[in-house]
């Protein structure tokens, strides 16, 4: 895969785009998403990370650019009291300026809270304890057996080590920093081993957060797995709570996830506007484009640096530009 570094001389807006940069979806949670690659080809992704049959490319910011626009992002919120949340549609501790990103993330003074996901396989007992250091809140780690080989099964990774997990999970719990364990509940497919990470947490006294299996349009998908719509996954963790005495329905308020001022749209759906190509997609046949100091994804269409085409805006939901060629 070609590694593109955006850097504030690229010309590549760091919002507007689902894959890197900064994500605003009204509230004091603010995505951060420094990298797209990913270490593992977990079997259920929902972008299909470290896929270069659809990933040919992958992207890394500069964390001097990143910090940048995160001031200016919240200056524009005006609020007090953010949460940075560091993430990525890969695997966020194989962004190699980590821990100068949540260190300078640390010293932004509206910033109170800076979390993190992870699958748990890059960390170290020093990286955790210089994350720390460094700043770092809280940590969701992503694990989904207990089961090893069937851990390599659904990580996707014959070289998955999930005793290396569990020491850092021990690591985490050791070091301050909050830790929640936050497997994908996919039906039919790790019922029990969900069950098994229930018990294991409350035998560490660690907090556990059950994620919703979605299929979209790019995920992979394991055979025999079926997405559950939302009724009956809340009635499989009702069921959950009862059995083990755990509470497992888990909203905003739960995270202190507040809603604010939300950032005005640049662009309306439907819009007709001209752009500037800036580099091939993070999926095969799209473009990154600019237009307004926004990062516009066009699909359906081949790279051609710098040249200017005339595109429909069909997707702006929290500033996330999708658009076509007309």
């Amino acid at each position: 895969m070609k590694l593109i570094k955006i850097t504030k001389e690229s010309g590549i807006p760091l919002m507007g785009s689902i894959a890197f940069g900064i994500i605003d979806r009204g509230s004091n949670l603010l995505q951060i998403r420094a990298t797209t690659c990913c270490n593992l080809k977990c079997i259920f992704c929902s972008t299909s990370a470290n896929d270069s049959s659809l990933h040919p490319i992958n992207y890394e910011i500069d964390p001097d650019y990143l910090i940048e626009e995160v001031k200016k992002v919240i200056e524009l919120k005006n609020c007090k009291e953010i949460e940075a949340n560091i993430d990525s549609v890969g695997e966020p501790t194989s962004y190699p300026h980590l821990i100068y990103l949540v260190t300078e993330l640390s010293k932004i003074p509206e910033i109170k809270k800076i979390s993190m996901q992870t699958n748990g396989t890059l960390l170290s007992k020093n990286m955790i304890l210089s994350l720390k250091m460094a700043g770092l809140s809280k940590i969701n780690l992503s694990i989904h057996s207990l089961n090893n080989d069937f851990g390599k099964e659904l990580m996707g990774s014959s070289i998955y080590d999930l005793e290396k997990v569990k020491q850092s999970i021990f690591d985490i719990k050791n070091s301050g920093i909050d830790l929640m364990l936050t497997p994908v509940y996919i039906p039919k497919i790790n019922e029990s081993s969900i069950e098994d990470l229930i018990k294991f947490s409350k035998e560490n006294n660690i907090s556990m957060g059950i994620q919703k299996y979605e299929i979209y349009k790019y995920s992979r998908k394991p055979k025999k797995a079926k997405m559950q719509n939302y009724y009956k996954f809340y009635k499989y963790l009702s069921d959950l709570e009862k059995k083990y005495d755990i509470k497992l329905k888990l909203g905003p308020l739960d995270f202190d996830i507040k809603r604010t001022k939300k950032l005005p749209l640049t662009f309306e759906k439907n819009s007709i506007i001209m752009v500037i190509m800036k580099a091939p997609g993070w999926y095969l046949n799209q473009v990154l484009a600019v237009s307004k100091d926004k990062c516009i994804t066009i699909e359906g269409i081949s790279f051609s640096e710098n040249k200017r085409v005339k595109v429909k805006i069909i997707q702006n939901s929290n500033n996330i530009y999708l658009a076509k060629k007309i």
